[in-house]
């Protein structure tokens, strides 16, 4: 068994946990209100982020002074170079001060541009870029439990009731994840584990997708074919979350992950709109086929950057058996019998 660190991984898995059951939850308990009075769940929404910002501030704090290095970093930004003294005497004795030359537009402009680009620049150079590029293009999909599928299955003559039982099926797939994720990367360590969920889930998508293809057009076994893909797929899709998000923290130096994070997060909201223009494109509920094959292949290409990412860093992708390992003949030295030994 390969033992790695159990607080970020337990830690990873609890979050992510609380995030999907609010994702859950969030959304019944709201209805509910609504159901009552729509002035009421508009004051819940709003008391419930006032009360957001007051629970992430006092959070905030918490960890600030839990960990005495945030303290060190932010005393040594402040902390003087020279005693009270010295800077006395530099401001009140007569110096000739000269003003530095404003930079020129063009070098202001290239310097600004500088900026932008240098956060992209260390993405890209990054050792966990491909995993971390692989799971952001997860996010360029119509193949979840969105909005565009939901509205999709709606013309299929699908109900709110049905819906809403296929979007707690995945949820509960989704948070069988959190727990199995753990288990799996403290086996086969978080390489492995993420090769192993994301394989799981580009099988779930093609095969869901090649049911989809053959059924016929506008039914709903079409539907249903689109439901069992993207219910299983979430297993593969967030324990493959969790195995990457382990990486990231493994790979990226502290005082690179703001800027990384940053980075990655822009990847995913981009991939993301981008799978809203999909079905902007292709609007007609007789054309959804072509943003599922858009997102399949998505993911397809999503488990090409990951499978390489996984050869660089192991040198391999696939483990072979050691009896099936292929190794140079050497013969075996050969001994003569005495002449006379053994006759009778």
């Amino acid at each position: 068994m390969l033992m790695i660190s159990g607080v970020a991984l337990d830690l990873n898995a609890v979050m992510r946990r609380i995030d999907l059951l609010a994702k859950l939850l969030a959304p019944v308990f709201i209805s509910a209100v609504d159901g009552f009075s729509h002035v009421a769940a508009i004051w819940v929404v709003f008391g419930q982020n006032l009360l957001s910002v007051l629970v992430e501030y006092f959070a905030i704090a918490q960890v600030y002074e839990a960990v005495p290095r945030l303290q060190a970093l932010d005393a040594a930004r402040v902390q003087p170079t020279e005693d009270y003294q010295s800077v006395h005497s530099a401001l009140t004795s007569p110096v000739t001060v000269r003003r530095p030359s404003q930079p020129t537009l063009p070098k202001r402009v290239s310097t600004y541009f500088g900026h932008l680009v240098q956060p992209w620049v260390e993405y890209v150079r990054n050792r966990a870029f491909l995993a971390s590029f692989s799971l952001s293009l997860l996010y360029f999909t119509v193949l979840s439990t969105g909005v565009q599928i939901q509205t999709y299955l709606f013309t299929l003559g699908f109900t709110s009731l049905e819906v809403s039982v296929m979007r707690l099926a995945a949820v509960a797939m989704e948070l069988l994840a959190t727990w199995a994720a753990p288990i799996l990367m403290n086996k086969i360590g978080p390489v492995r584990s993420g090769l192993w969920f994301l394989n799981e889930q580009f099988t779930c998508i093609a095969v869901s997708v090649i049911l989809y293809l053959s059924a016929t057009a506008g039914t709903k076994a079409a539907g249903y074919s689109l439901i069992a893909g993207v219910t299983f797929s979430r297993l593969g899709l967030w324990g493959f979350d969790l195995s990457v998000q382990y990486l990231v923290q493994e790979e990226v130096s502290e005082e690179n992950r703001g800027k990384f994070s940053a980075a990655e997060m822009a990847l995913q909201n981009v991939s993301e709109l981008i799978s809203f223009a999909t079905t902007i494109i292709w609007a007609r509920p007789e054309d959804f086929e072509y943003p599922v094959l858009v997102s399949a292949a998505a993911v397809g290409i999503s488990a090409c950057c990951f499978a390489a990412f996984v050869r660089k860093r192991r040198g391999h992708l696939l483990h072979a058996s050691k009896c099936m390992k292929r190794e140079k003949y050497v013969p075996l030295p050969q001994t003569e019998t005495p002449s006379g030994v053994g006759q009778g």
